[in-house]
Order: C-alpha cells, then sequence, then structure tokens
C-alpha cells in the first residue's frame, strides 16, 4: 500500500511539472501521461493545450496520443465546469469559452457570470483604492519639494535665488491643491463602489461557495 500511495504522489506531482509549461522536454514526453495530462489541463482552465504540447514532443521525435488525452480533458470538464469553481475562476479573472457538459453548462454559466460581476465590482473598488494611495503619496512628495524650497528661500542670499524659490513654492502649491482636488473624487468613489460589492456579497451570498 505504502508503495502504491508513493507511485500516486509521484505520478501527481509529474503531471504537476507537466502542466506548469508548454514546452516539454523530451523526457517528459517519452514519460507523459496524456489522459493525466488531459485531465489537469481540463480541471485548471477549462482549455485544452493538446496541441502545443503535441508539437512540442513532435520535435522530439515524440508522438502525442491524442485519444488519451481527449478522454483524459472530457473527465477533468467535469471538475472545472462545477459552479463553484467556475465562480472562483472568473473572480480570478479567468477567461472561459469552451463548453461544459450539459448537465452542469446551465450552473455554471450562472456561476461564472456571478464571478465576473464581482470581479468588476472589486477591480473598481480596488482601483479606487490605489488611485487614493497614489494621490497621497503624489502629495507626500510634494510637501517634501516645498520644504525643501522654503529651506532654500530662507538661505538665499540674492534676489534671483529667492525669486526663483517663490515662485517654485507657488507652482508646487497649486499642483498640491490639484491632488487635493483629485484625491476628494477619489475617496468620494469609495463608499458606493463598496456598497456594489457588499450588494452582490449579499444578492449572491454563498451560492457558489464562500468569498
Amino acid at each position: 500500500m505504502k508503495l502504491k500511495a508513493l507511485a500516486l504522489v509521484a505520478a501527481v506531482a509529474g503531471v504537476a511539472a507537466l502542466s506548469g509549461c508548454e514546452t516539454m522536454s523530451a523526457e517528459q514526453c517519452a514519460a507523459a501521461d496524456w489522459g493525466a495530462l488531459g485531465h489537469s489541463d481540463a480541471a485548471r482552465s477549462g482549455s485544452s493545450r493538446f496541441d502545443d504540447r503535441a508539437e512540442s514532443c513532435a520535435e522530439k521525435g515524440i508522438s502525442a496520443d491524442a485519444t488519451a488525452y481527449r478522454r483524459g480533458f472530457e473527465d477533468g470538464m467535469f471538475e472545472f465546469c462545477r459552479p463553484e469553481n467556475g465562480f472562483a475562476f472568473a473572480r480570478r479573472g479567468g477567461q472561459f469559452s469552451g463548453s461544459c457538459p450539459a448537465e452542469l453548462s446551465q450552473q455554471f454559466g450562472y456561476a461564472y457570470s456571478d464571478g465576473q460581476r464581482v470581479r468588476i465590482a472589486e477591480q473598481a473598488l480596488e482601483g479606487a483604492r490605489s488611485q487614493i494611495g497614489r494621490l497621497i503619496a503624489d502629495r507626500e512628495e510634494i510637501d517634501d519639494n516645498i520644504g525643501s524650497h522654503e529651506g532654500s528661500l530662507r538661505e538665499a542670499t540674492t534676489d534671483e535665488e529667492r525669486r526663483r524659490h517663490r515662485d517654485e513654492i507657488a507652482r508646487l502649491q497649486r499642483e498640491r491643491r490639484n491632488v487635493n482636488d483629485d484625491l476628494r473624487v477619489a475617496q468620494a468613489q469609495i463608499p458606493p463602489l463598496q456598497r456594489a460589492v457588499d450588494d452582490l456579497r449579499y444578492e449572491i451570498g454563498g451560492r457558489w461557495g464562500n468569498w
């Protein structure tokens, strides 16, 4: 039993290593379990990578097993097309244009659509938060520059130097006001964007698993 378990672990690890790259080495091609590869590709992304794999192995003089890959892929699609997986996949930004088994297609489609809606809402909220962070950083940099020019102004010994530093301080202060205006706009976007995410969380709930 222990030997069988170790063999299973090694087989799974081999499939994982192969599925992580489209270019396969001669050793990988020679040892490939094409059914397991098909299952792995389907379960991970719902997309066939057989053509790329087969081409890579053909370059090494090794033929791919299309029949085994197809059977494995079809089995893997039953795993990929679980509704909760479709929701999570879409929420992560995954793109799927294939087809699911008939008995799973409708529920998968509903879940995938909900995942896309959540992703759009969450991305909008995260985008606004990121913009706020950038604007705050910009304002801090402007404040540092203003402080630097104010220090230089105090130490200036000529009218020309004083005029140059005053002009630069005035320009930076105008830039700071513009940044503050943009910051207020960005901050005002947060409550409605957060409500949009909260509304989806209330509407969808745990229909497709926890999120």
